[in-house]
């Protein structure tokens, strides 16, 4: 894990970075969080607590507490030591970092404009990295016939992008996929993608449009859909291109109540939708019974399977 991850060492306190290494040590870690002033909190499969300097949990007052200026130079050096080039993607709350991990940033912005055009007083780091769980992918390549097209919803933190990483090395063995991944969080991709193309880096919709015009995919497959994509998705859906995609939904009925989802299912540009929670797909439901003039489903939809993606802690198990 600290050959994986060496460029920490770089970015966090040092006291932070042997902590963090030592608790790679005890398994899988899904994320860390520093707030100015405020006991290091960590998230991994074996639970969830404050972070002591030896990489175990404790109580608050024995856990690593960062201070302000300690979070404005590790947001200096995730930058590359260039805030100033990497303030587009900053004062978008996040910044990408090798190997699939995030930076996710909680500060104070300044705006010109109505428009955010820098960020200071940094009040909390979110890193967030990446979990390669070839087994994740089964549920789902049990209840559906790939290419077809499937929609991930799920809570942050509950297990998305760890799906899609999974399809992605599993689907991409042969069948054509275009891997879309605007934010870095699906790269590099897992060895066994051998037939995947990826495109990086760009907007979502014009990397929808730029794969289905020049790379003649078999599939998409991106993270983090929003309106901003919809029309895009309606276009790769009349060119005969399906798409695998995740969004931010606790369950199927408030995914199903954005009015941007209901005309995608309208136009039947999703054949399942998949549940995720705390790490498991509860369900998938087959769309053929979709219809938005009728409120949402009907009663003939099917439930068409389940499966445990991996083995991180419940939301509330802290």
């Amino acid at each position: 894990m600290e050959k994986e991850f060496g460029w920490l060492s770089d970015c966090l306190p040092p006291a932070a970075a042997r902590a963090v290494f030592r608790a790679m040590e005890r398994g899988q870690v899904y994320e860390l969080r520093l707030r100015a002033g405020k006991p290091a909190q960590l998230l991994a499969a074996y639970g969830r607590g404050w972070l002591k300097p030896d990489g175990t949990f404790g109580r608050p007052e024995e856990a690593i507490t960062p201070t302000a200026a300690q979070l404005d130079e590790t947001l200096f050096r995730a930058s590359g030591r260039s805030m100033q080039s990497a303030m587009e993607t900053v004062c978008q709350g996040f910044l990408p970092l090798p190997g699939g991990a995030r930076l996710g940033i909680a500060g104070q912005a300044a705006l010109a404009d109505g428009h955010p055009v820098s960020v200071h007083t940094v009040q909390g780091l979110s890193f967030r990295f990446p979990a390669y769980i070839p087994a994740a992918a089964d549920p789902l390549l049990r209840a559906v016939r790939f290419p077809d097209s499937l929609l991930i919803a799920g809570k942050p933190m509950s297990g998305k992008t760890t799906l899609l990483r999974a399809l992605a090395a599993r689907l991409a063995q042969g069948m054509k996929l275009a891997v879309l991944d605007e934010r870095g969080e699906l790269t590099p991709l897992p060895p066994p993608a051998l037939s995947a193309d990826l495109v990086t880096g760009y907007p979502k919709a014009a990397a929808i449009e730029l794969a289905v015009r020049t790379l003649s995919p078999e599939l998409l497959l991106c993270d983090e859909l929003s309106p901003r994509e919809a029309e895009a998705v309606l276009s790769a859906l009349q060119s005969g291109v399906p798409l695998v995609a995740s969004v931010h939904a606790g369950s199927i009925q408030e995914l199903i109540r954005r009015d941007w989802v209901r005309k995608l299912l309208d136009a039947g540009a999703f054949a399942h939708i998949a549940l995720v929670a705390s790490g498991k797909v509860e369900r998938v439901v087959d769309t053929d019974g979709f219809s938005a003039d009728f409120g949402g489903f009907s009663s003939h939809r099917r439930l068409l399977g389940d499966g445990v993606l991996d083995s991180r802690p419940a939301a509330g198990a802290d």
